[in-house]
């Protein structure tokens, strides 16, 4: 019976999420870009009512007990400024989670969710696309970067499924070195585990999944001169896949 309560409230979290989402979307955004003209203006409020909605969809599901989240440095989340911030991805809401807590965040995420009718037009305006060219990735985040904005980055580029060989995408490597902004790895750890990659979206289990955030050591790496760009990205990612995946 604790499992068929839970998954109704999951199902009634994600329609509100759904709701908001076509919300933002079909009626705040288009008024949002008639009211401000300028795009610097424009974007910073576009992120910044993504960040304040996605919160309200955190404490919503933490109200209903489905999850807990515990950041020992919330605080310095919130104060985060021009960093290229690289996570694990064990469950579906981990960006959520992160941006909730994080403002003034731009995330990278699959292409197909630019095509989701539920969030393209969330997506669209304010997120990039994984599937872009390096060099187009590279001077977008860069002018992200350089107007304050952090970078969400999940270089697996899917969730993370247990005892899978991990492979890193070493796009947030090249944009370091492109920037020379820190990394700040962080782990998450959800328990028990919900919304995974082999999990259906709606089985909640019978426990409130508690989220752990840890913040690792910023990464800031100096390139040798006679190193090459590659190399150099190779060492950035092994460090940072040693930061994001140690608890």
């Amino acid at each position: 019976m604790i499992r068929i309560i839970r998954s109704f409230l999951c199902m009634l979290c994600f329609a509100i999420f759904g709701a908001g989402a076509l919300g933002l979307g079909g009626i705040v955004f288009p008024i949002m870009l008639f009211i401000y003209r300028r795009p610097a203006t424009r974007r910073r409020m576009l992120s910044q009512s993504i960040h304040w909605t996605w919160k309200f969809f955190v404490w919503l599901m933490a109200a209903m007990r489905l999850i807990s989240v515990r950041c020992d440095d919330i605080k310095q989340m919130k104060s985060l400024k021009g960093h290229i911030i690289v996570a694990n991805h064990p469950s579906l809401i981990d960006v959520v989670i992160l941006i909730s807590l994080i403002p003034r965040c731009v995330c990278v995420v699959k292409k197909s969710l630019f095509h989701n009718i539920f969030v393209k037009k969330v997506i669209r305006n304010i997120y990039l696309s994984n599937d872009m060219g390096a060099d187009e990735f590279i001077a977008r985040g860069s002018e992200f970067l350089d107007n304050g904005y952090n970078i969400i980055v999940f270089p697996e580029g899917t969730r993370t499924v247990a005892g899978r060989k991990i492979r890193l995408h070493r796009g947030f490597a090249y944009l370091h070195l492109k920037t020379g902004c820190p990394i700040l790895p962080i782990h998450i750890e959800n328990t028990p585990p919900i919304l995974g990659k082999k999990q259906k979206w709606y089985e909640m289990g019978t426990k409130t999944s508690v989220y752990t955030l840890k913040l690792k050591e910023k990464i800031v790496y100096s390139r040798a001169e006679t190193q090459t760009a590659r190399d150099a990205a190779i060492v950035i990612t092994n460090i940072a896949e040693t930061a994001m995946f140690e608890a």
